[in-house]
């Protein structure tokens, strides 16, 4: 199901995944999984170079595993990260980010599994963004 998050960018959730407005953020979830998309704007370039920049120095500091997809106008970046949420229960989190050349969705999957990463990834992929200029 194709979901408009602005008039820029949308992406395609599964049919069973849930939905809700938290401020500024539209949350997906379904058991297991939690999806957290933010938009931020920038002024160009420049700019999306620096966020992707930090990204990697932290990715680097942190010795993460990290995806890189060069799409064109389109730039993917995202790293995987255990995150502990409570004394001895861990979980997935991928942090994605689709820039464009003045904005990016961010896309924050919280796994419950590991397994279900591959349909993060289906999800991040679909990202798509419509240039209004």
């Amino acid at each position: 199901m194709r979901i408009k998050l602005s008039q820029e960018w949308s992406l395609d959730v599964p049919e069973d995944m849930h939905q809700r407005k938290e401020g500024d953020h539209v949350v997906f979830w379904k058991p297991g999984i939690t999806l957290l998309t933010t938009i931020f704007a920038y002024s160009g370039e420049k700019h999306r170079q620096v966020l992707l920049a930090n990204l990697k120095g932290r990715v680097e500091a942190e010795k993460l595993e990290n995806i890189v997809e060069d799409d064109g106008e389109i730039q993917r970046y995202a790293y995987l990260k255990q995150e502990e949420i409570m004394p001895g229960h861990v979980r997935l989190a991928v942090h994605a980010f689709t820039t464009a050349p003045y904005g990016v969705l961010q896309t924050s999957f919280y796994l419950d599994n590991a397994q279900d990463l591959q349909e993060c990834l289906v999800i991040w992929k679909s990202v798509e963004w419509t240039d209004l200029s």
